[in-house]
């Protein structure tokens, strides 16, 4: 009888150590269907790859689509899953990343922030699963390969082009954009390109005003100006576009058209695999 015992004791030892994890891929959202499709194609790939470790795996949105935060933990939770690793699927550490995240997560808790976010109808997650928050894309070498790449399919010379970078910068973050842009700025010149300038802009409310002086500056230098903007998915052609401004009648300024994905969607499945490998083997 005590080696029955026993024996169960292990038995339930062992399951317990060998608890369920879930990955969950959360991205920003959008009020447009094409970018969040984009986003969500990832589960469906995701769900090809298969990660030692990991028994299930989603897609969740911060905000404005389905599914959400809360929804995708719930469904966590009918699929009796023990512990959660997040991945914010962000360029950079952010005000979403740092607070909007952990305290939907119910891992922090801030009551300002709480306000704001039931506020815009996000949905608190309340749950006895132990959830733990990856890193974001910063540190990936993502950005830089993908962002190198646009610029170099849209050049006709890089000795004779200006390019501009843009991005949505987290004004109280600065030191990591500033990490970001001249990462890529380095490596764009490592394809031959040798005037490369940055902008930290808002979200397009203000393109034209935000944008102007950079390229004044760039048109002063080079004949041809290449814009590309370091985003998830979003790009400044449209941007552009929306602001009144066009690609130069003669060539002379091009604004790109891709964000990094879904084109670089290789590279950041890639990088979501190896950073759940690297979180599994750390347990």
């Amino acid at each position: 009888m005590k080696r029955l015992i026993t024996f169960a004791a292990v038995a339930l030892i062992s399951l317990s150590l060998q608890g369920k994890s879930a990955l969950v891929v959360i991205a920003h959202g959008s009020p447009s269907d094409t970018w969040n499709n984009t986003v969500l194609e990832l589960e469906k790939r995701l769900n090809r790859i298969e990660i030692p470790g990991i028994c299930y795996k989603r897609v969740a949105l911060m905000e404005f689509a389905q599914p959400n935060i809360q929804s995708v933990i719930q469904d966590c939770e009918r699929h009796q899953i023990d512990t959660v690793f997040a991945l914010p699927l962000f360029i950079s550490p952010s005000g979403h990343s740092e607070d909007d995240i952990p305290n939907l997560l119910g891992l922090k808790y801030n009551p300002k922030v709480r306000r704001e976010l039931a506020a815009e109808g996000a949905g608190l997650v309340r749950t006895q699963m132990h959830i733990i928050v990856g890193p974001t894309l910063m540190e990936s070498g993502i950005l830089e390969r993908a962002i190198a790449r646009r610029v170099k399919a849209l050049s006709v010379n890089p000795q004779k082009e200006a390019v501009v970078l843009l991005a949505h910068g987290d004004p109280n973050r600065d030191g990591f954009w500033k990490t970001i842009m001249n990462n890529c700025s380095n490596a764009i010149k490592a394809d031959g390109f040798t005037f490369v300038d940055y902008q930290l802009i808002g979200m397009g409310q203000n393109f034209t005003g935000d944008v102007m002086p950079v390229l004044a500056s760039a048109r002063n230098s080079r004949e041809r100006i290449i814009v590309q903007g370091v985003y998830l998915v979003s790009n400044v052609g449209s941007m552009a576009r929306m602001s009144g401004m066009q690609n130069g009648a003669s060539g002379d300024i091009v604004f790109g058209e891709a964000g990094i994905l879904p084109e670089g969607a290789d590279d950041v499945l890639d990088w979501i695999v190896k950073t759940v490998e690297e979180w599994i083997s750390e347990k």
